[in-house]
């Protein structure tokens, strides 16, 4: 069967978008100027700068990819070019503001049910380049540390609604539920890979009375006591008897992925490579806690973009 081609329909709005993206063109709203102070925090004292320009700090460091004393440089010349009566926060307020802001992914108030696209991806810690493991070796190169960015992505409008870090070792399946928590209104469907064919996901999908479409793994069973089933796992259930087994099991399995939108989930994975593309594979920050928020952040920042605008692409 051939490969389907795709017409993008909003060329001229998609183009002009792109090179918005690059534009270096900074507009401060007069809410961040009226809150650039922080409020009272502590009885040591107030905080000197708000969440509000620490964020926005953080946001352009993930943008230009720049170490925290750039950062400042950053924010600095912007400021002396705008001729702000503000104070610029420096490196060291920068990195210890970065261990507890909370980075809250903005959701549209739309009420319509979402379908949810579920995945995780690797981000690099540290370790050698592919180029030196290609010179001397995977054994000769310090062994790569990873961290794993788990997000929920809303099929409609591509927007990150919610996501979550953990370490390398997490399976995909246990974070389900915490993404699923943070996503506001109703859920028609819930999209994953066969790492999530598992009772906690189906369970999750059933709460929210959300259609859960994880395609089943090759050991995968139908519930056997008849009397005592699982209304959360019928779904599961049904999808296994669907595919079945035999010489023919791959093509009803690609049926079943038909008929249930699960090609969608390919926009899940495009987000993951545009994310890597934009920010790099790799985090720059060695506190655990900023590493979080860097990630955070550039789920935020993504979202930002998805605004310019996106292509509206059509099979011909």
């Amino acid at each position: 069967m051939a490969k389907k081609a795709y017409r993008v329909r909003n060329w001229k709005d998609y183009n002009k978008s792109l090179k918005e993206r690059g534009s270096l063109t900074f507009w401060f709203s007069q809410e961040l100027l009226t809150n650039w102070k922080g409020k009272a925090c502590d009885i040591h004292g107030n905080q000197t700068y708000s969440d509000m320009v620490i964020l926005c700090a953080l946001t352009l460091r993930q943008l230009f990819r720049l170490p925290y004393r750039g950062t400042e440089g950053l924010v600095s010349s912007i400021i002396e070019l705008a001729q702000f009566d503000v104070k610029t926060p420096n490196y060291t307020t920068l990195c210890r503001r970065s261990k507890k802001l909370r980075v809250s992914l903005p959701q549209s108030g739309d009420s319509y049910p979402k379908h949810i696209l579920v995945d995780s991806t690797g981000i690099r810690v540290f370790g050698e380049g592919e180029w030196k493991e290609h010179k001397y070796g995977v054994n000769k190169c310090r062994y790569k540390v990873w961290k794993k960015l788990h997000i929920a992505m809303d099929e409609k409008n591509q927007m990150i609604l919610s996501a979550k870090v953990t370490e390398s070792v997490r399976l995909d399946g246990n974070c389900l539920s915490k993404l699923v928590k943070d996503i506001k209104g109703p859920i028609s469907q819930i999209t994953g890979d066969g790492a999530y064919d598992k009772r906690d996901c189906y369970e999750t999908a059933y709460q929210r009375n959300a259609k859960p479409v994880f395609p089943p793994q090759h050991n995968a069973c139908v519930q056997r006591n008849i009397v005592k089933k699982n209304p959360a796992l019928e779904a599961s259930d049904q999808a296994i008897l669907a595919i079945g087994r035999g010489e023919d099991s791959l093509e009803r399995l690609k049926k079943w992925k038909e008929a249930n939108n699960y090609h969608r989930r390919s926009l899940v994975e495009t987000m993951m490579w545009r994310m890597k593309s934009i920010f790099g594979d790799e985090i720059r920050s060695r506190l655990k806690e900023n590493q979080e928020t860097d990630l955070l952040v550039r789920c935020y920042a993504i979202n930002k973009i998805n605004t310019l605008g996106l292509p509206e692409s059509v099979a011909i």
